[in-house]
């Protein structure tokens, strides 16, 4: 009898960037998302954030619309021209049809509003790598 190959995905986790303004926020949620055997990279600006994503492969990058050195609409249309087949979440007010509309043209996966917190995030199929 032949032993076993191992699985090729053995130890594989998923890799997601993350570029938030609040701290708090950023901290929590890579926390969580590292519980679920994710790989965090935090970032502090957009710039930032694609480069890692582009180093890392990224799986999954979430981004606050309101960032310091560009916004995260124009981050998420550059990562999603970079990176066709990463996704891409953005964290901001998503009440308005306006910003649904944004979202959509500049290729986001999903605009999760920031007073759904970490809950919004996790209760999400791009939670799961290789999520459609």
């Amino acid at each position: 009898m032949t032993p076993v190959a191992k699985d090729a995905t053995a130890g594989y986790r998923p890799c997601l960037v993350l570029a938030h303004r609040d701290p708090a926020l950023s901290r929590e949620t890579a926390r969580r998302f590292r519980r679920l055997g994710w790989d965090v990279y935090q970032a502090q600006s957009g710039a930032e954030a694609r480069r890692l994503a582009r180093m890392m492969g990224a799986e999954l990058t979430i981004l606050d619309v309101d960032l310091d050195d560009e916004s995260g609409w124009l981050v998420c249309a550059k990562l999603r021209r970079e990176l066709p087949a990463s996704r891409v979440v953005l964290v901001g007010d998503a009440a308005c049809s306006r910003s649904q509309q944004m979202a959509a043209f500049v290729g986001a996966s999903a605009l999760v509003p920031p007073g759904e917190g970490i809950a919004g995030l996790l209760q999400a199929d791009w939670t799961r790598p290789n999520a459609a």
